[in-house]
């Protein structure tokens, strides 16, 4: 199963309902979130027009409506795909939107501040004996107006100000979020037109996560892409039997006072839930091949598992109940709008036990694999590291242990993890570390190299090809001692790191191991 490192809980009042949606990456999540709310919208405006409905035949026909709806959803998931283009619109994951206009109310206007302040006009024997004391009285007024009106202009210039600066970080903020965003669209698509496995990975998570299915269906999935053979490996979860929809009609028995489900035969549904599942692997499969416009994936192998309660244990039990392989070129010479999707699979050679609602286990044509039987319980050289005075002179296996602390440490601050591999002293990976991240990271295998002489260009070599056996977007080759001229050469246009002695001592300063050394023999 993969891990999530991004979750968001979402309510609906209305249904009384609320769920966790967690993914491996934001552009899944969001997906995942506006699908569910969708789900519940429809749950919602279903649920509303139900408590419209007061007189009960009226609903048992409404009800009727609505399940024969949903069953006819089911009955044709694979045509439903067939008439939309599965490739990602890139466009659709680009954020344009405006930041708003700045806005701010109106300075008071003088004429206002004449309203809320008026004068007392004097009475007719003010106007006629004190005359002189009015003018004085109507000149201090309109004095005070004017000092009203500047201090009120002034505050509210100050406001004004400070709201436009807020402003202004906001929609600098708003357009560096909306910039960082666009970019790493960008490097995904370029990264996915350029074949890496992660990208290619994550474009096909967002692919299936954009697939609409019956508002009840629940899409969850794991993948896997193994660049070297171009194969990508689907554990796709559905439903089980007690999962999907069974009730054909309504019936309001008058007698009763009540509304009776009628649900299908024991026989009727066993076909149709054979149905479901083998349309949802074809789905699939052809989602993947059609998404694909850069050809990366030529081999899908789909693995349906489902899990369920075993009623002879009362334990709860995850199965593979159908395995199917294919080629794209096999795939591509089927017409999917005039086949019968259970002879299709027959005729792809997929595997299941009998009818598929008895949840037979099959074992899949192929895994995903995030396990390597070369992983090993590494040991915590790390912490014992300032009673090794000279790393040049320590033990070959203890410096291969040390150096997967350090990446451990590294790594760690990006949710990475790095695993030591079985000591062999041939060459081969001594570290992989797996990091998460959509854009930079991916699959890095790290050597260990003790050296008290000049790395030769042999190893660097060999560290290449060995990150080609492995599928991995980087290697890092870490030594006590130094990389000569051709080595640097060799790596220039390849994604490798060098790090020498020199190096190395300025990490384990970075992480607090002040004490280090590193004195090569002569």
């Amino acid at each position: 199963m993969g891990k999530f490192y991004y979750e968001e809980t979402i309510y609906n009042e209305y249904l009384g309902k609320v769920k966790t949606i967690k993914a491996e990456t934001l552009w899944e999540l969001d997906l995942k979130v506006s699908n569910q709310i969708a789900i519940w919208d429809k749950q919602e405006k279903r649920l509303k027009e139900k408590e419209r409905v007061e007189d009960l035949k009226s609903e048992a026909e409404y009800e009727t409506e609505m399940a024969r709806e949903m069953i006819q959803a089911y009955t044709n998931i694979l045509q439903d795909t067939l008439n939309r283009d599965d490739k990602l619109d890139w466009n659709s994951q680009m954020k344009n939107d405006t930041f708003p206009e700045f806005e701010f109310e109106d300075p008071p206007s003088i004429e206002e501040i004449k309203s809320n302040h008026p004068f007392t006009e004097p009475s007719l024997f003010e106007k006629i004996f004190l005359r002189k004391r009015v003018e004085k009285r109507r000149k201090e007024h309109e004095e005070k107006i004017t000092e009203l009106f500047q201090q009120l202009n002034n505050e509210y210039q100050q406001k004004r100000d400070y709201a436009l600066n807020k402003f202004n970080e906001e929609k600098e903020k708003f357009h560096e979020k909306q910039e960082k965003h666009n970019t790493e669209i960008m490097n995904w698509k370029y990264a996915f037109e350029n074949g890496e496995t992660e990208a290619i990975e994550k474009y096909i998570k967002t692919v299936l996560a954009s697939s609409t299915y019956p508002s009840d269906f629940e899409i969850k999935y794991d993948i896997q892409y193994l660049n070297g053979i171009q194969t990508i490996i689907v554990n796709y979860h559905l439903p089980s039997p007690d999962q999907v929809p069974n009730i054909t009609e309504y019936k309001y028995v008058v007698s009763k006072k009540e509304i009776v489900p009628k649900k299908m035969k024991a026989k009727e549904f066993e076909q149709f839930y054979n149905s479901i599942v083998f349309q949802t692997t074809l789905r699939t499969i052809h989602e993947i091949f059609e998404s694909d416009y850069t050809r990366a994936i030529q081999v899908v192998v789909f693995n349906g598992w489902v899990n369920y309660i075993d009623e002879s244990n009362g334990l709860e039990v995850t199965s593979c109940i159908i395995t199917v392989q294919t080629t794209r070129e096999e795939f591509e010479r089927i017409n999917l709008s005039l086949i019968n999707p259970q002879k299709c699979i027959q005729s792809l050679k997929g595997l299941y036990a009998g009818s598929l609602i008895n949840l037979g286990p099959v074992k899949p044509i192929m895994n995903i694999n995030t396990d390597d039987s070369r992983f090993v319980e590494s040991k915590d050289v790390l912490s014992e590291l300032n009673s090794y005075e000279n790393l040049a002179t320590m033990p070959w296996e203890e410096f291969e242990h040390l150096v997967r602390g350090l990446f451990a440490k590294m790594f760690s601050e990006d949710g990475a993890e790095v695993n030591v591999t079985r000591a062999s002293r041939d060459g081969g990976v001594d570290a992989i570390a797996f990091d998460p991240d959509p854009i930079k990271g991916g699959k890095f295998v790290i050597q260990a190299k003790r050296y008290n002489n000049v790395v030769p260009v042999s190893a660097v070599r060999d560290l290449f090809g060995t990150m080609i056996h492995e599928g991995a977007t980087k290697g890092i080759l870490v030594t006590t001692s130094s990389f000569g001229k051709d080595a640097y050469e060799f790596v220039k246009d390849k994604p490798i790191t060098l790090i020498d002695g020199q190096n190395l001592l300025f990490l384990f300063n970075k992480y607090g191991y002040s004490n280090v050394k590193i004195m090569l023999s002569k």
